[in-house]
């Protein structure tokens, strides 16, 4: 079987920004920490406490209010301002880092979509060596019949479909952060995001389900999208914007009849 290479997406696409990665470990830290301190009075509700016991002590035993009664109460209220600040730094933290993150993310989305691109290349490379060495296997049937390494051949696959699931998901994450939502919906609902040259191509009917989202993407569908040679995830919103205005006339839609593009190519 052909090597394989990685492609699985890391737990934080955003991490290839550094500013990005060290802003949001700071503030995991940060979160971390605010999470630990121990509950703790306000200083007002420390200072109205030691009052509050002084004139209940007078009122049950008759106990007289200490002389010292504002020193006691001014000490409680000085006390309680430790806590009270660390927690009020920390709070103060946690929202300033998510601010500068939300910044940096409209700021830096390039990058970020330039390197699930070059997931999807590995991906898609890996598929071509697969179907090179094993055949257009795109059900787990076919697979036993044609023997153990094809079995093998084709649990790869379907993990790549999980891979390429994800970089899906992700990639719509990091577009909603700089881009119109309008244009968006637009896009996605035609393909634009996930196929090239619609225009010129219209997608067949059962792929275009899977874009609909009335379909799950499977071995089939990542089979066809790789040998289409216009599986992509563009790199920009701009990218993305000239592949859908490109799109002016997309032919008449396959409504079913040919035959399967997972199946037949």
């Amino acid at each position: 079987m052909a090597r394989t290479r990685k492609a699985t997406p890391p737990a934080n696409a955003w991490h290839v920004v550094p500013e990005i990665k060290q802003a949001e470990e700071a503030l995991a830290q940060t979160e971390t920490r605010l999470a630990s301190l121990p509950p703790a009075p306000s200083p007002e509700e420390a200072r109205r406490a030691v009052l509050e016991a002084a004139v209940a002590a007078l009122s049950s035993t008759g106990e007289p209010i200490p002389n010292d009664i504002g020193v006691r109460a001014a000490d409680a209220y000085t006390a309680a301002l430790v806590p009270a600040s660390e927690r009020e730094a920390l709070l103060t933290a946690v929202a300033s880092l998510k601010r500068r993150i939300a910044y940096l993310r409209t700021k830096h989305t390039e990058p970020v979509l330039a390197g699930l691109a070059q997931r999807l290349d590995a991906i898609t490379a890996e598929v071509r060596d697969i179907v090179a060495a094993h055949g257009r296997i795109v059900d787990g049937e076919a697979a036993i019949d044609a023997g153990p390494e094809a079995v093998t051949a084709f649990s790869r696959l379907r993990q790549l479909v999980y891979d390429v699931d994800a970089l899906r998901v992700t990639q719509r994450e990091i577009m909603r952060t700089s881009a119109d939502p309008a244009l968006l919906t637009t896009a996605y609902a035609a393909g634009h995001d996930q196929f090239t040259g619609l225009a010129q191509s219209p997608l067949p009917a059962d792929v275009r389900r899977v874009i609909a989202g009335t379909r799950r993407r499977n071995v089939a569908f990542l089979v066809y999208a790789t040998e289409s040679g216009r599986h992509w995830i563009p790199t920009s919103v701009d990218e993305l914007t000239a592949e859908a205005s490109g799109a002016i006339d997309i032919g008449r839609a396959d409504d079913g009849s040919a035959r399967s593009s997972f199946t037949n190519h």
